[in-house]
């Protein structure tokens, strides 16, 4: 700032404030131009502190600086505060080196003391430049001087630089004030300026490492409807169709012993208008006989939607834009459950009924015989009532339910291109725990009665007066020692009598039974189960659970009793857990506010009302590479943080299961299914695709798949769980309005589901942090009912990456610049195959690219803008005329993109990157966006793309050096591993040929080789570079194939190569059986007889008529083969997916023309070429 100073009153005011040291008291009276006094609390891991500096201050010729500061570590090379850039030769910072202040004046030239420093207490440096001499000023004595500088200096001041060369850190300590002027002072006003040094007590201090920030603004989407030529257009919605009502049955199913779920004959009315029931008429809804026959046959487990869209009032939602014809109105007014079942005919005389809940959303009042008994509030909150003496034995009982939607749940943006996409989300946000999304995100649209309903099942069960509680099973090992486990097991048991009860409790796994005797009082108790007090839980040699591609996820199957002194059994309870222990590597602040590189042991402070790693508000803070957590004070120097070894570039969180680093490679689930269709027979081909696809993490992005079927899969395929709760993005949307029910809501879900080993992470928000007071809830709360896991309050940025990008970038950006670390989030449009488009959209709508596209989610602006895409993919292959022609073009860019993005993150394997999760694998709905899979299960070339790059042995190119590379992410070195390289041209020129012998060392990659395709590709502008790598006996391990242009223009050539000759000899195998039933499989040997390099050819399992057989499980596809080249594919499927009748493959690629590929043992097809250009014609022999 330019202070001018000649007025006498204002002499006097100023001459006060020097007295305090903030004005040099020799320019009273002068006009100074004068930076500062900037003052500021600094630490060693935080970022540098930087004010802009005016051109006339960098430039003056005559000049000074002084700083007042004080550090604990005097000791330390640091440069403390200056002008200009630290790394260039004209710049000026005062330093402390080996215990000794100075002032560096250039990379090479400094002015140092002879004397140290003490440590702890204030000092002032200064230095003065008067056109000939320099000198530099120690507590106010010239100390030392040189000739003067006469260069400018860039127009910057940093305090606290970053470390312009090895042996340096950043400072840390405090500064009192540092200020520039454009003037020599004095030695006499230097001594005067350290005689009368500021009160540094009252002195407010900017940080360098700032505190994460509450939320400053929030958006709660449209305030009303969108304009209409705003709306999208196209095919007229379809017309309803019912489905046939479910045979008559029993209400009841017993589903174990003393528990049945109420399973069939449900009734919904649709509470509104003439048919209004009011709330207070529960008593008699819930009276047995009240006649319910208007109302709907009702789908429970289901959503209200799901009921009408069975009954035909409404038409199916995921096809075209059937969504539009469905009101919004369905979110606007409460819905009655209605149902009438007998009593169970048991021996349990005097035994406890119990009505159970396992999720409704979004409010419920519950009545049962005409009693209310209490209501339920939020999605993922069970809801338990003593129905004991309600209960009619020897005639029906009658349930109702009031179900309430959401009170906020916003209006929502019809995707269009002309309106885009959207704002994701809006006023329904406040109301988490719920669907949020269903409100309408840019992958789904809105669902118009926000998934209000019976969600999931309704039970009966009976016990005795003591019960079990949510038990918790807690595992550890002794890490490195992978031989032995501890089983720890916390029961807690709910005594419902008035009076003490004796009980036997037994818990049983796989050889293992321990049995406990217990006196439980009334009301509740928690059991201790410990290793050091029952040997058995003590394991030898355990099956242990990893995540998938590191071993088997090996679960135990726990069994608990407790039983009466008549041995009468209380309550039994089954559930599944895995033998693991979860550690995390991270890059944390300590004490003294450096970054330490630690492994954090979160099993280790369990029980002791701390947690190893501190993420609190004030205890996030900001570093130079982005944001990082704390180390709990009381956890520091314990068991429960180990410190590593700071690998240069590690920042972010690295995941440990069993000692063992795991390359994190996943994707994020926005919704299981936007209707909450959730049973095991629709969720498990899901989890098997992303098993097959080498995956092994799934985020349950802002915990919207949270239910028991999700977890358990996850747990039998090797998924570990990226678990956030129902917050979304910070400064961006609404934040919860009531964090009492939502910690309520998430302590049942941490309770619940605690013991499945796939999770590993528990997340506040999505991108972002909670509230302080919610955030310092969840903190408690998990700590209480958890314990061993990590809790991030934000899934990016602490300790991880930026989210992004959601768009098309050059593939080999993912190689170099993008996502370096831990990347939660980072996506690219995945066009679906067409016979899932076609199955998707009204045939009118199918093409041009309309509306119907973008109300599918293929956006035109906003996060997944397809603009450069489209831009790219005319360029390199040219524009496009038909559905047909776009998706084939479009399928080569899902599988070099998706491949890229994972055969990036090895590229530098834990040098930085420690894990990459695609936006998204998991669609929620039939979608054109971010997904690997369509919502049927079909799969396009991005799942291939994503299976090649992530094989656990696996042979890769970098695309932005031509680096070979073995990766191996699995726990056995691999010797002798052969690589040879082929590179060729279009017409099956051999350019070049590489061959390499490698050690792939475990769970890493190494560099073989690099190639020379640079220069190559000057002189042929397309090649082709076959990978293959094989083990000592010559078997083939992994292979590879890429198509690399010189520039965009060059890949047209792909458009004139000239058609394949493939063989195809398709064998049907014997069936097999799997977790999910019997399968059916096929073997399917393609050569390439021809001359000529066949593309990306896509094998494809039909019926008789010519719907696809789904789900199928393709061991590999969109396969390319140089001449004389063949493979095999396997594909699974199951048996009752085939069907009674025929079933038939085609083949197809970008240069062979689809024909079918009979199903017949030991009979060939050959394809061969066609008279047009880039197909083939398929003979059968």
């Amino acid at each position: 700032m330019r202070r001018v100073l000649h007025s006498p009153t204002l002499r006097s005011a100023l001459l006060g404030l020097s007295v305090a040291g903030l004005l040099p008291c020799c320019f009273v009276g002068q006009v100074v131009e004068q930076a500062g006094p900037y003052l500021a609390h600094l630490v060693e891991g935080g970022p540098s502190l930087k004010k802009p500096l005016s051109a006339s201050l960098a430039n003056a010729q005559s000049w000074s600086a002084w700083v007042w500061f004080r550090t604990d570590s005097s000791d330390t090379n640091s440069l403390i505060a200056g002008t200009g850039d630290p790394t260039a030769s004209n710049s000026r910072y005062f330093e402390v080196r080996d215990g000794r202040p100075g002032v560096r004046l250039s990379a090479e030239s400094s002015l140092l003391a002879t004397s140290s420093l003490r440590s702890g207490i204030w000092h002032m440096l200064a230095v003065t430049d008067d056109g000939t001499k320099i000198t530099f000023y120690v507590d106010g004595v010239s100390a030392l001087s040189g000739s003067s500088v006469q260069r400018g200096i860039g127009p910057e001041i940093q305090m606290a630089p970053d470390a312009p060369s090895s042996g340096m850190v950043r400072f840390g300590g405090d500064i009192g004030g540092f200020s520039v002027a454009a003037r020599s002072i004095p030695a006499a006003e230097i001594q005067k300026l350290f005689a009368a040094a500021p009160n540094f007590d009252a002195q407010l201090r900017e940080e360098n490492a700032k505190p994460w920030s509450i939320q400053v603004k929030q958006g709660i989407g449209l305030r009303a409807p969108q304009d209409p030529a705003e709306m999208p257009y196209g095919a007229a919605p379809e017309k309803p169709r019912a489905k046939p009502l479910p045979p008559a049955g029993p209400t009841l199913h017993e589903t174990d012993k003393n528990s049945w779920e109420i399973a069939a004959n449900w009734r919904l009315l649709s509470n509104v208008g003439a048919a209004t029931i009011l709330p207070k008429a529960g008593a008699q809804v819930s009276l047995p006989g009240f006649n319910d026959s208007s109302w709907l046959a009702a789908t429970v487990p289901g959503t209200v939607l799901t009921t009408m869209i069975d009954r035909g009032i409404y038409p199916d939602p995921d096809f075209g834009m059937n969504n539009l014809a469905i009101p919004e109105s369905l979110n606007k007014h409460d819905y009655w459950y209605r149902v009438e079942f007998p009593t169970p005919k048991t021996d349990g005389s005097g035994r406890r009924r119990t009505l159970h809940f396992a999720g409704i959303n979004y409010a419920a009042e519950v009545w049962l015989n005409g009693q209310r008994l209490g209501q339920i509030r939020g999605a993922f909150r069970r809801g338990d009532f003593d129905v004991t003496h309600l209960l009619r034995s020897d005639a029906m009982n009658a349930l109702a339910v009031r179900i309430a939607p959401p009170p906020h749940p916003g209006i929502p943006q019809e995707q269009s291109i002309k309106g885009g996409p959207g704002p994701d989300g809006g006023l329904l946000a406040i109301d988490g725990p719920t669907f949020v999304a269903t409100e309408g995100w840019d992958w789904v649209p809105a669902i118009r009665d926000r998934d209000t309903g019976l969600w999931q099942g309704v039970s009966l069960t009976e016990t005795g007066s003591v019960t079990f509680g949510d038990p918790q099973v807690v595992t550890r090992l002794p890490l490195p020692d992978r031989s032995s486990a501890d089983v720890e097991l916390h029961l807690p048991v709910h005594n419902s009598g008035a009076t003490p009860l004796h009980v036997a409790v037994v818990a049983a796994f796989e050889g293992v039974r321990v049995k406990i005797p217990a006196t439980v009082s009334p009301g509740d108790t928690i059991l201790h189960l410990l290793p050091r007090d029952f040997a058995p839980l003590h394991l030898s040699h355990p099956r242990l659970w990893w995540p998938n591609g590191y071993g088997s996820p090996e679960l135990y199957h726990l069994k608990l009793q407790a039983i009466a002194d008549s041995g009468a059994i209380e309550d039994e309870r089954e559930s599944t857990f895995g033998v693991r222990e979860v550690t995390y590597e991270l890059t944390l602040f300590d004490h003294a506010g450096r970054l330490q590189r630690v492994e954090a042991i979160p099993a280790e402070t369990r029980g002791k009302g701390y947690d190893a790693v501190d993420v609190h508000h004030e205890d996030m803070r900001q570093t130079a590479e982005g944001w990082a957590s704390t180390i709990d004070p009381q956890a520091e120097g314990t068991s429960a943080i180990r410190p590593l070894v700071n690998d240069k570039g590690l920042t972010d969180l690295i995941l440990k299961v069993n000692g063992v680093r795991i390359a994190v490679r996943g994707g994020n689930w926005g919704m299981d299914d936007s209707r909450k269709r959730v049973s095991r027979e629709r969720l498990e081909p899901y989890f098997r695709l992303h098993r097959e696809a080498n995956l092994n993490m799934i985020r349950n992005w802002v915990g919207q798949s949270t239910e028991e079927t999700f977890y358990q899969l996850a747990d039998e395929y090797g998924m570990m769980v990226w678990n956030d709760f129902w917050a979304s993005t910070e400064n961006t949307d609404a934040e919860p309005d009531d964090p009492t029910l939502f910690v309520d809501n998430a302590r049942d879900v941490v309770r619940r589901y605690r013991n499945h080993p796939s999770i590993v992470v528990w997340c506040g928000r999505n991108e972002g942090v909670p509230t302080p007071a919610l955030n310092d809830m969840m903190i408690d709360m998990l700590r209480e009912e958890d314990g061993t896991r990590f809790y991030s309050p934000s899934s990016n940025v602490v300790n991880l990456r930026p989210s992004g990008p959601y768009k098309w970038r050059e593939p080999a950006l993912y190689f170099s610049k993008l996502n370096r670390g831990f990347s939660v989030e980072l996506g690219i449009s995945s066009f679906p195959t067409k016979e899932a488009f076609e199955h998707t959209v009204a045939p009118e709508d199918q093409w041009p690219l309309n509306d119907a596209w973008a109300y599918h989610d293929w956006h035109r602006s906003n996060g997944g803008d397809t603009h450069e895409l489209m831009r790219a993919l005319d360029l390199q292959l040219g524009p496009s005329t038909s559905l047909s022609e776009f998706e084939r073009r479009i399928q080569l860019f899902n599988y070099v993109d998706h491949q890229a993005i994972f055969e990036g993150m090895y590229a530098h394997l834990w040098s930085p990157n420690s894990g990459r999760m695609i936006w998204m694998t998991q669609p929620a709905w039939p979608s054109t966006m971010w997904q690997m899979y369509s919502s049927d299960y079909d799969t396009q070339a991005s799942f291939y793309g994503v299976k090649k790059a992530n094989a656990p042995l696996h042979v890769q190119m970098d695309l932005s050096d031509y680096t070979v590379a073995a990766v191996n992410t699995t726990l056995q070195q691999q010797k002798d591993l052969h690589v040879t390289v082929r590179i060729a041209s279009p017409s099956d020129v051999t350019l070049d040929t590489e061959n390499a012998t490698v050690t792939a060392d475990a769970n890493a990659a190494v560099p073989v080789l690099r190639l020379s395709l640079s220069s190559l590709i000057q002189k042929n502008p397309l090649v082709f570079v076959r990978l293959e790598m094989r083990d000592e006996k010559g078997a083939l391990v992994a292979d590879n194939f890429y198509w690399i242009a010189r520039d965009d223009a060059s890949y047209r050539a792909l458009n004139d190569l000239a058609p394949a000759s493939i063989e195809a000899h398709t064998v049907a195998g014997p069936s097999a059986s799997s977790s999910s039933g019997d399968e059916s499989t096929w073997n399917v040997r393609l050569k390439n007889v021809g001359a000529s390099p066949s593309v990306a050819m896509k094998l494809t399992l039909f019926h008789a008529d010519n719907t696809r057989v789904l789900p199928a499980y393709y061991s590999d596809n969109y396969i390319s083969l140089l001449p004389g080249e063949e493979r095999t594919v396997t594909v699974h499927t199951p048996s009752s997916a085939v069907g009674p009748g025929d079933v038939h493959f085609t083949l197809q690629g970008w240069n062979l023309a689809e024909k079918d590929v009979p199903l017949a043992a030991g009979q060939s097809i050959v394809a061969r070429p066609s008279q047009t250009s880039g197909t083939a014609s398929v003979a059968r022999r």
